[in-house]
């Protein structure tokens, strides 16, 4: 595996490098290379990073570079399944322009996109940029339940949290703190690869540590609304489960890594469960589990209503699938909290990375 990528050659340098990981996506990765080809200013560079892809990913790229001679598009190849955040590293590497935007496969831009995301950088204070992802129209409850779950902000200002599916950065950054990589390395035979660096193949809190490293520096990261991504991804119920348990391990990982409070989201149920047998020394205590309950189910619906910007028709409906999902998420969080705390692994703890703001203009 190299870094010597399959390319249509740019004789100028682009004003945004737009680093693309994906596994197994070609129908829709496809279109998600045409929405970029049609950019206004097109001033940009597509990488493409292939996570070992099984179907004909590789033979649509060749067929794209043929139909789209005008744009700079690299094709990078993983030998064996890395993950999202080792294969947006490895985009990152060879990445010529000032600017670094990561979208997922299975996200089409709109036409103003890459002037949007980029326009905010003309502040030289702004270190990353975060664009708004939307949802197309659920065909099931639970795309309707995870409806609003990337999305950060409709307004501009200085972001609350960063989304790795429309997010904009300096170069200079990311040379200096890399994405995190926090599981085993795989080989094509399932076999683990020996390594002294953990590696990550989550997906599920891709941008947290990052994240952490950018505020821990001091470092200002802002929304763009206007640079707006359609998320055409879709769940069935064993997708949705996967993701629940897996995004809770995901969590616990992180909290463990970067010795972290418990989740927001996991505390109160963790409360209110751990509380309940007080119940059994008197019924009044009683109150203390269901006191920590339904905080967790009125940050919940806050959560739905005005961060995810659902209705409160869609928040009523998907309720008791919500709290399915949290459930689920829950039960990989303490299960992989116990693991990482009473086994022997590979994941280093260590402390947040800070950033040398001198270095990220």
């Amino acid at each position: 595996m190299s870094d010597h990528p399959t390319t249509n050659p740019q004789q100028t340098t682009p004003h945004l490098s737009v680093v693309i990981p994906t596994c197994n996506r070609a129908e829709i990765l496809s279109r998600c290379l045409a929405a970029l080809a049609d950019q206004s200013p097109a001033e940009i560079e597509v990488i493409v990073v292939d996570d070992a892809s099984s179907d004909d990913t590789p033979q649509m790229i060749e067929q794209f570079i043929r139909n789209h001679p005008d744009l700079a598009l690299s094709y990078l190849r993983n030998d064996f399944h890395l993950g999202a955040n080792p294969s947006r590293n490895r985009g990152v590497r060879i990445a010529r322009a000032e600017l670094v935007a990561f979208i997922d496969s299975d996200c089409i831009v709109e036409p103003q996109w890459a002037a949007e995301i980029i326009k905010p950088f003309d502040d030289p204070t702004i270190t990353g940029v975060v664009g708004l992802v939307l949802d197309p129209d659920p065909k099931s409850i639970w795309d309707l339940t995870f409806r609003g779950t990337h999305r950060v902000a409709a307004i501009e200002g200085d972001a609350r949290r960063i989304v790795a599916g429309n997010l904009a950065l300096r170069k200079s950054i990311l040379m200096q703190f890399a994405l995190d990589e926090d599981a085993p390395l795989i080989d094509a035979h399932g076999n683990t690869l020996p390594t002294d660096r953990a590696l990550a193949a989550s997906g599920r809190v891709d941008e947290e540590g990052l994240h952490l490293a950018l505020k821990a520096s001091g470092l200002r990261i802002v929304t763009a609304p206007d640079a707006r991504v359609l998320h055409e991804h879709y769940y069935d119920r064993p997708a949705f489960f996967r993701q629940a348990y897996r995004g809770g391990r995901a969590a616990a990982k992180l909290v463990y890594k970067y010795r972290l409070p418990q989740r927001k989201d996991m505390l109160p149920f963790i409360l209110a469960y751990a509380s309940l047998p007080l119940a059994l020394i008197n019924i009044w205590l009683l109150a203390l589990p269901l006191f920590f309950f339904a905080g967790a189910l009125a940050a919940i619906t806050y959560n739905d209503l005005f961060l995810k910007g659902k209705s409160i028709l869609q928040t009523v409906i998907s309720f008791p699938t919500l709290l399915l999902y949290y459930h689920l998420r829950l039960i990989g969080y303490v299960q992989e909290s116990i693991r990482l705390r009473t086994t022997k692994h590979n994941l280093p703890r260590a402390e947040i990375p800070r950033i040398n703001p001198e270095r990220a203009g």
